[in-house]
């Protein structure tokens, strides 16, 4: 398993207005282990910290650990 890396501060300030504002995004993520990508639009439920890793909780329940976003685009 990855060792969790903090994202910045700007990021998660992003992240906070966007679930505010239930926002429809566009997620670009680092597939573990792979060295691959992949892409989805959702909208960003909620953010939570589990066992000191932080995660975007997706409109599908989905759980996406915050260090694995690449890229956020409306």
């Amino acid at each position: 398993m990855d060792v969790y890396v903090p994202v910045s501060c700007d990021l998660y300030d992003r992240l906070e207005e966007i679930v505010l504002r239930k926002i429809r995004v566009s997620l670009e993520l680092s597939e573990e282990g792979a060295g691959t990508t992949s892409t989805q639009k959702q909208r960003i439920f909620d953010l939570v910290s589990m066992n000191r890793e932080e995660f975007a909780v997706l409109e599908n329940g989905e759980k996406i650990r915050l260090d694995k976003i690449l890229k956020i685009n409306p």
